[in-house]
C-alpha cells in the first residue's frame, strides 16, 4: 500500500517524536488534536452598507431568508451589530455578519475600531456595483493585520440581466472582474475575487467561493493555531498573557484547553515547531477505505458512485485492487475496490484481521444473507476497534423480484430494514444501520444518507488513524535503526 503520509512530512514527525515512547504517541497526539478540534476560527463578513453581506451569508449557510437562523436581511440596514452565525458543516467557522461601513449609525473613519478588526482571522470584503474608496479602506486596515481575505463582488445577477445576448453578458462579467483586479493590483495584491448572486447560487461563483473557502479553511486554522502557541508558550509573558486573554474572551478554546496545552508543554516540550510539523502532516495524511463485497455484489460500482463517475467513464474503478480511487468530494480519502471477498471466508479470524488491518474505515456489502459473509467481516473489524458501514446494493433489482407482491415500495423497504436490523442485532453487532442503495442513481434509496454518514465517520476516525499511523510508523523507524 502506498505510504499514508509523504516522506518530507513523515520526517519532520519523525523528528517530533525521536525522543518518544512509541505506545505514549497515540495518547499524545490524540490529546493534543482533541483540542486543534475545539479551536475556533472567526471570519469577518464586512463591506459597505447593502453590499449583501447577510445575503451572502445565508447562501454559505445555505439558508433561504425566511429560514430560522438566517441573517436578518433588507432594504434598510439590518445588521446593528456583529452577529454571529455558525457553519453547519464546519464547526470550527464562526461566521460573523458585521454592520455596514459608511452609515450615520457607523461612520468610515471610525468602522475598524469599533467593530474590533483584531478579533477576525480572515475577512470577506462585499462589494455591489463598483469598488469604492470605502472599500479599500478596509482592505488596507485588513493589510495591516496581515490577515487573509476574499474579494466578493455581490448581485451579479442584477448586472448581467440587463444585458440581453450572452456575448455581452461574458464581458460584462470580464469588466467587473478587471474593475475588482485593477484597484488590488495598484496595492500589489492578489486575493481569490469572486463573482456571485446570493440569490441564484448554482450561477456564476458561488459554488466556487464555497469549494476554496472549505478546501483553504484548514490551513489557516491550523495557521492560526499555530501562532496563538508560539505567543502563549515561546512569546514572553506579556505577548502570553494577551494571547491566552484574547482566545479566552472570544471563547476560541475553553480555559481547561488552555491549560492541557500548557500541561503538555511543560511535561513533554510539545510546543509550537511541534505542533505545526504534526498539523501539517495530519493536512497531507491519506485515509483508507475499503470496500468489501463479493464477486458481483458491486463494490466496483459503488466506488464509482461515491467518486462522482459512472463505470464507463475514465477514471472509474475496475476490477483491480492494486489502485485505489480518488475524488475532490472526499479530500485526502483512498477507496479501495476489494472484490471477490470469498476468497478469504476460509481465513481464521487473526488471517482475516491481519488482512483488513491496513485500511482505516470499511463499507462492507451485503450480497447473500444466508452465507452472512457480511456478519464475519464486521466481527473482524470490530475486533480491530474499527468502524464499518453496512450497505445493501442492488436495491432496485430486489424490488423487481418483489413486483408480484400486493405491496408498495415503501413496504418492501420497511420490511427489509425490520429484517435486517433483527438479523444485525441478532448477531450483537455494533453496528445497527443498514443503507439499502442504488449505486446506479445516487439520488435514490439511501445513498444520500450512507454518504453523509460516511463524511461524518471519517472526519470522526481521521485524527485516531493518524495517531496509531504515526506510532506504528515511528515504532518500525526505530526497530530498524536497532
Amino acid at each position: 500500500m502506498p505510504a499514508k503520509i509523504q516522506e518530507d512530512h513523515f520526517n519532520k514527525i519523525k523528528d517530533v517524536f525521536a525522543s518518544e515512547s512509541p505506545e505514549e504517541i497515540p495518547h499524545r497526539l490524540m490529546s493534543l488534536l482533541k483540542v486543534f478540534d475545539h479551536f475556533k476560527i472567526d471570519i469577518a463578513v464586512t463591506g459597505e452598507s447593502g453590499a449583501g453581506k447577510s445575503s451572502l451569508i445565508n447562501a454559505i449557510l445555505g439558508l433561504n431568508p425566511d429560514d430560522t437562523g438566517a441573517a436578518p436581511t433588507g432594504a434598510v440596514e439590518t445588521t446593528q451589530q456583529a452577529t454571529m452565525y455558525q457553519h453547519p458543516n464546519l464547526p470550527h467557522i464562526r461566521l460573523w455578519d458585521l454592520p455596514g461601513m459608511g452609515t450615520p449609525s457607523f461612520a468610515s473613519k471610525s468602522y475598524v475600531k469599533t467593530m474590533n478588526f483584531d478579533l477576525y482571522d480572515m475577512f470577506m470584503v462585499v462589494i455591489s456595483e463598483r469598488v469604492r474608496e470605502n472599500n479599500m479602506l478596509l482592505i488596507d486596515e485588513i493589510e495591516q493585520r496581515k490577515k487573509p481575505f476574499y474579494f466578493i463582488r455581490t448581485k451579479i445577477d442584477n448586472d448581467v440581466r440587463r444585458k440581453k445576448s450572452k456575448f455581452s453578458q461574458i464581458r460584462a462579467l470580464d469588466q467587473m472582474r478587471q474593475d475588482c483586479e485593477k484597484y488590488l493590483k495598484e496595492k500589489k495584491l492578489d486575493p481569490h475575487v469572486f463573482l456571485v448572486s446570493s440569490h441564484d447560487t448554482e450561477k456564476y461563483e458561488m459554488q466556487k467561493l464555497m469549494d476554496t473557502f472549505k478546501d483553504e479553511v484548514s490551513q489557516l486554522k491550523a495557521e492560526v493555531f499555530s501562532d496563538f502557541l508560539d505567543k502563549m508558550l515561546h512569546g514572553g509573558w506579556i505577548k502570553a498573557r494577551y494571547a491566552t486573554n484574547h482566545i479566552q474572551q472570544t471563547g476560541k478554546l475553553e480555559t481547561e484547553d488552555i491549560t492541557a496545552l500548557q500541561d503538555m508543554y511543560k511535561r513533554t516540550g510539545f510546543g509550537a515547531v511541534k505542533v505545526s510539523a504534526v498539523l501539517e502532516a495530519l493536512s497531507h495524511f491519506q485515509l483508507d477505505v475499503a470496500v468489501l463485497g463479493e464477486t458481483g455484489s458491486g463494490a466496483s460500482t459503488l466506488v464509482n458512485a461515491l467518486i462522482g463517475l459512472k463505470n464507463e467513464e475514465c477514471g472509474a474503478a475496475s476490477a483491480s485492487i492494486s489502485n485505489p480511487a480518488m475524488s475532490l468530494r472526499y479530500p485526502d480519502v483512498r477507496f479501495w475496490d476489494i472484490s471477490g471477498i470469498e476468497a478469504v471466508m476460509d481465513y481464521s479470524m487473526y488471517e482475516m484481521k491481519q488482512h483488513l488491518n491496513c485500511y482505516d474505515f470499511y463499507i462492507i456489502i451485503v450480497s447473500d444473507w444466508q452465507k452472512a459473509r457480511h456478519l464475519k467481516l464486521a466481527k473482524a473489524v470490530e475486533k480491530l476497534r474499527k468502524h464499518y458501514l453496512l450497505v445493501q446494493t442492488k436495491i432496485d433489482c430486489h424490488l423487481q423480484t418483489q413486483s408480484d407482491l400486493c405491496c408498495d415500495e415503501t413496504e418492501i423497504l420497511d420490511g427489509l430494514r425490520a429484517q435486517y436490523t433483527q438479523e444485525i442485532q441478532t448477531a450483537k453487532l455494533s453496528e445497527q444501520q443498514m443503507f439499502l442503495i442504488n449505486s446506479l442513481d445516487r439520488c435514490a434509496f439511501d445513498f444520500v444518507g450512507l454518504e453523509s454518514a460516511l463524511s461524518s465517520d471519517l472526519n470522526t476516525v481521521r485524527t485516531s488513524a493518524f495517531a496509531y499511523y504515526i506510532a506504528r510508523t515511528v515504532k518500525k523507524h526505530i526497530y530498524k535503526k536497532t
